[in-house]
């Protein structure tokens, strides 16, 4: 049994202790010894949670883990490891992380998170990685299964088309540029190959849909020793092609990209001198020096600046301009927030360079930027201007040169007055062109060459670089969207009806008055009927049947009755499937059908008017394809057809519905649907007689229907992918 505990330096008394639990060491454990901690590693995540990655030389099982409060620490134990770390403590600060230390002791290692405040964690581990996700917001460790004690299998890579499999790419690699760029080099296997850049947060995702990344070139790259905004490079599969994860030094940072050929460059740069400057504006001010207590009456200013100086052993250069004096009593107060006071209860400035410190009025500083500016557009109006010749490819050189131009097209306004003497109401029209914004220098030029779809620009060298990677931006593929939409229509009728004739014959045959019995044949030549009851089903003539007996017989006349029935059962669907393709973001439209004349005379003419209106298929989107490939869609479907008859022609049954949805690629939605039923219950009867029990059907009609009608709209949009558009 072995018991202890140990501090962590930089505490001091009990605080900085943590002790360790009493427990028993079996022989078994010895089993892990050996075993190194080789790495730490630490990335940002989405909602402020911030990931851990401890890397051994060998597998291990999940370490014990505790967490304490005042201070606020998480404890991570790793029983028979050793530290092979050369830095024992890691400075974080971030995410409520202050710092990181690594300490040996006893047969294991121990990792302590110095934390600002309780926060909820989970650990897991991969192999010989240790991954521990802090959640960035108070709470405990959220209670889950315990983590698979497994070697980590990477997950199989989906299979892609036999025709996508030679596009393996050759190589990813980093270099640094002369003015500390980072540059992100990808040997592409296919040169027509399209990539998919896109800023993510902090981070820069590269997706190459259809690549194949190889074995050797899976693997994560720390290239912070270059210098340049990128600290990590990672290299993976995933399904349908390979990502590549750019991780910057920090969120200051501008990339851009072009491709030549198989070889796609993805650059990084630091923001400019100015940028900083206004970002650390805008940035809350956080004070870090040593603090000091001053305590002057009517100090001048002058000396003030040379007590901070001798005091922080920083380089201080006051203007001749600096005068005045100051009353301070400061207590406890760092010494760059007492020369920020300082220098704004005197209406001063400062500019740091290097280790220098220039103090001078704040209006002096304002005169010697706005000379600087002056100075730099007189170098740009005297820089020489060179012409460049870019070639355009996805879309038109006239689109982007109106973007470069900022002129938007003409529009019509119409303008109405009224003369004041004579009352006489005039409109004249004017034609106007919309201006935006120029992007071009005032001696700059552009024109187009329609024949070739290329830009002439005439421009300075940096503007000419400047609107070279504007139009890399803006000169993509677009990709497209395959709608089809089904319009399905139901019908489904059914008629039953039952009736009943009453008729009084009276029958002579050769002159004679005849009686018959049911084995007599005769032909009667003389019929006199009267229908004493006739409720006849209506529909017998054409889809029924009669079923007839001699009810009665007295002398001459005859009483027979006439049954009917008739049923009608009609069933039927209508299926138009229309369907086609357009890029994202414009609309188009498909239809099919007929245009009907319709007659009408106007009140005192002869002669008849002939119009024609449209019953027709049709299908009308604009799709958008959002960030999470989903397609935001503008829809408009319809489908009239030529309905009954009227005296100035057909009819039109219209079916027709716009909306706005937004579907899942490849997904079907049901857009909408009407349902009509007709039910219908109907007896004609003679009164009384009707109702008699037994023989009532003889002096009753019954009619029975029900009719349902339904139409049901879908959509399924698509996004068709680059290799079948090169297909």
């Amino acid at each position: 049994m072995i018991a202890g505990y140990f501090e962590i330096p930089g505490t001091k008394g009990a605080v900085g202790r943590l002790f360790m639990l009493s427990g028993l060491l079996f022989m078994s454990s010895l089993t892990h010894a050996g075993y190194r901690l080789q790495a730490i590693d630490y990335s940002q995540l989405a909602g402020d949670r911030l990931e851990f990655v401890l890397r051994l030389d060998g597998p291990v099982p999940t370490p014990r883990d505790f967490q304490t409060e005042n201070p606020d620490r998480i404890v991570l134990d790793f029983q028979g490891v050793s530290n092979a770390l050369e830095k024992k403590t890691l400075p974080v600060q971030r995410a409520g992380v202050k710092s990181l230390q690594v300490l040996e002791a006893g047969g294991r290692t121990r990792v302590v998170f110095n934390l600002d405040g309780r926060q909820a964690y989970s650990i897991r581990t991969e192999g010989n990685r240790v991954l521990m996700t802090l959640r960035g917001q108070p709470g405990m460790r959220p209670v889950s299964p315990p983590p698979q004690r497994t070697a980590y299998i990477p997950p199989a890579r989906a299979p892609l088309p036999s025709y996508a499999m030679t596009r393996e790419l050759g190589n990813v690699d980093f270099r640094r540029g002369e003015s500390g760029e980072g540059r992100l080099l990808i040997t592409l296997g296919d040169p027509k190959a399209m990539a998919d850049i896109r800023r993510e947060g902090r981070k820069v995702i590269v997706r190459l849909p259809n690549a194949v990344l190889p074995e050797r070139l899976s693997r994560r790259l720390d290239v912070i020793d270059f210098a340049t905004p990128v600290h990590y490079i990672e290299a993976m599969s995933e399904p349908g092609g390979a990502k590549i994860i750019v991780t910057p030094v920090s969120e200051r940072y501008e990339f851009s990209s072009y491709q030549s050929g198989g070889l796609l460059a993805v650059e990084f740069r630091a923001p400019s001198e100015r940028q900083r400057e206004m970002a650390d504006r805008n940035k809350p001010i956080i004070y870090s020096g040593n603090k000091l207590t001053l305590n002057f009456q009517d100090i001048p200013v002058r000396s003030v600046l040379q007590i901070l100086a001798d005091f922080t052993n920083i380089n201080i250069v006051a203007s001749d301009t600096v005068d005045g004096n100051v009353t301070l009593r400061l207590q406890e107060v760092p010494w760059d927030q007492a020369l920020d006071l300082v220098l704004k209860s005197k209406g001063l400035g400062k500019r740091k360079e290097g280790n220098i410190i220039r103090v001078a009025p704040l209006a002096e500083f304002n005169k010697q930027e706005q000379e600087d500016l002056e100075a730099h557009q007189m170098v740009e109006e005297l820089e020489p201007l060179r012409t460049e010749v870019i070639q355009v490819n996805y879309t038109t050189a006239e689109e982007l040169k109106k973007i470069l131009v900022g002129t938007s097209e003409k529009t019509d306004r119409a303008t109405t007055e009224i003369n004041p003497i004579l009352g006489q109401r005039t409109t004249s029209r004017t034609t106007a062109v919309e201006l935006g914004q120029n992007l071009l220098s005032p001696r700059g030029n552009v024109t187009t060459d329609p024949r070739t779809n290329q830009l002439i620009i005439s421009e300075t060298s940096r503007n000419l670089e400047r609107i070279r990677e504007l139009i890399l931006q803006l000169d993509k593929p677009v990709r497209q969207v395959l709608i089809e939409s089904r319009i399905v229509i139901a019908t489904n009728d059914f008629t039953r009806e039952l009736g009943a004739r009453l008729n009084l014959n009276r029958f002579t045959v050769d002159g004679h008055t005849v009686t018959a019995s049911p084995k007599d044949k005769y032909t009667p030549n003389d019929v006199n009927g009267n229908a004493l009851v006739d409720l006849a089903a209506t529909a017998a003539a054409a889809s029924g049947g009669y079923f007839g007996v001699t009810f009665l017989k007295v002398g001459e006349y005859i009483l027979d009755l006439e049954l009917s029935a008739a049923q009608v059962d009609n069933r039927t669907e209508i299926i138009s499937t229309p369907k086609l393709v357009t890029t994202d973001g414009t609309e188009a439209f498909i239809l099919q059908g007929q245009m009907l004349p319709y007659s009408q005379t106007p009140p005192g003419s002869v002669a008849a008017n002939t119009q024609f209106k449209e019953a027709v298929l049709e299908l009308k989107v604009t799709p958008h394809i959002t960030a999470d490939e989903n397609i935001l869609m503008n829809l408009s479907v319809k489908k009239d057809a030529p309905g009954a008859p009227t005296t100035s022609g057909l009819a039109i049954d219209k079916r027709e519905i716009f909306t706005t949805a937004q579907v899942s690629n490849g997904e079907t939605m049901v857009l909408g649907g009407v349902f009509e039923g007709d039910q219908q219950n109907k007896s004609d009867k003679v009164p009384f007689l009707g109702d008699l029990p037994g023989i009532g059907f003889m002096f009753r009609r019954d009619l029975v229907k029900d009719n349902k009608k339904e139409l049901l709209i879908f959509i399924t949009p698509k996004i068709i992918g680059s290799a079948l558009v090169q297909r």
